[in-house]
């Protein structure tokens, strides 16, 4: 009777560990404690849209090359064009810049600036070489005014060598299952030994993955203006968001705005409304601001 006892026992309590490894719903984020560096955690993505290999819904038509809008918590697509042809994205790489220091450093950790990063140009904070400033104070350079000194100062600041922190993004979009993805630099910029490039389809896997990780994210990208006054560390910084869509299209929360010369206009939306919420990516697109409004307009219609 004793050894029966012990016996169920061993049962139960395996049972319970298998209820437990197995009861992440589709979309949910499992941490796994091999993963861990330091005393972080890093994510492991359990969650995909759904297939979009052959599908182009065909309308409406857009300009943009390439362009996907998914609801998020169902995965299913509601508008695709060429949602796995992979082009430059400019800016929108910072959206990984800002997962590889979240899952690295805190938000209160201060970062100094370098020469270097303070003579990047052309879209910057106009920060001062020997100042000190917050991660949190850096994405909000990042996400409202898609500051590519800021970026510049996160890759040096995080992990003591900018190659190190590339290297870092390139790992994360493998993990992430981001199959069609390079990162050359934390800011997006064009370069001559060739440019960053990803595919609307891994842009949806990326973003979503960092607003459930991370969903003080999406406060900062929701942001107008902020100012930030002067201190010991810093001068005072007064930013406005890029992202026309906040102030002129119901529901959107964000998210990131990104041009270069190479890619064109590129943009990540993400829009919430009668309980669902979309993600949009467009790439290469002659008029994000206009496209971006009507593929809401038809998602969300699909929706109702």
């Amino acid at each position: 009777m004793k050894k029966l006892t012990v016996l169920v026992t061993i049962l139960v309590v395996l049972l319970v560990f298998m209820m437990v490894s197995f009861s992440s719903a589709k979309g949910s984020i499992q941490l796994i404690s091999p993963l861990s560096k330091g005393e972080k955690v890093l994510g492991i993505n359990q969650w995909f849209p759904g297939d979009v290999d052959g599908v182009d819904t065909g309308a409406p038509q857009v300009t943009a090359e390439v362009s996907l809008f998914i609801e998020t918590n169902s995965g299913d697509v509601l508008f695709a064009k060429n949602p796995k042809r992979k082009l430059p994205i400019a800016s929108l790489v910072k959206v990984m810049t800002v997962l590889v220091a979240l899952e690295h450093k805190n938000m209160d950790d201060k970062f100094v600036v370098s020469q270097g990063a303070a003579d990047m140009e052309p879209d910057k904070m106009l920060l001062v070489a020997g100042e000190k400033l917050t991660l949190r104070e850096l994405l909000d350079g990042i996400f409202l005014i898609s500051a590519n000194d800021g970026a510049e100062v996160i890759a040096e600041g995080t992990t003591g060598d900018r190659q190190e922190f590339i290297k870092l993004m390139n790992d994360k979009a493998k993990q992430l299952g981001m199959k069609d993805t390079y990162f050359a630099n934390p800011t997006g910029l064009d370069e001559d030994s060739g440019s960053s490039y990803s595919t609307a389809y891994d842009m949806v896997i990326l973003t979503r993955y960092l607003i459930r990780r991370y969903p003080e994210v999406v406060e900062i990208s929701s942001t107008e203006h902020i100012y930030l006054p002067q201190t010991e560390d810093h001068q005072d910084y007064d930013m406005y968001s890029g992202i026309n869509l906040l102030t002129t299209y119901p529901g959107v929360v964000g998210f990131k705005t990104g041009y270069t010369p190479e890619a064109g206009l590129t943009l990540i939306t993400l829009a919430r409304k009668n309980g669902h919420e979309v993600i949009g990516i467009l790439l290469g697109s002659g008029s994000r601001r206009d496209e971006a409004r009507e593929l809401l307009d038809y998602s969300f219609g699909k929706l109702k």
